[in-house]
């Protein structure tokens, strides 16, 4: 299942947020996925499917919704608080 625009726009910026501390390699990885599936869905090349938005909630500590639902979701601010990065 692909994602909407808002919802691939939050697992961007997820997975942007992910890679301040770990490289795209690491990610994929930790989640099980290809490189490139990583790299291009943070780039925005591929909208993603739920099932990797799963892997990458889980990654994250975060709930699925809190990463599926369109909202303030910006990769220079921290997830869980808001506070900038």
């Amino acid at each position: 299942m692909c994602l909407t625009r808002e919802e691939s726009a939050a697992l961007r910026a997820v997975l942007q947020n992910l890679n301040r501390t770990r490289t795209w390699a690491e990610i994929a990885r930790e989640i099980g996925v290809c490189r490139n599936t990583v790299r291009f869905v943070a780039n925005g090349r591929t909208p993603g499917s739920a099932g990797l938005a799963l892997r990458v909630a889980r990654l994250a500590g975060l709930g699925l919704e809190r990463i599926l639902s369109p909202g303030p979701v910006d990769a220079g601010k921290c997830d869980r608080c808001g506070r900038p990065m």
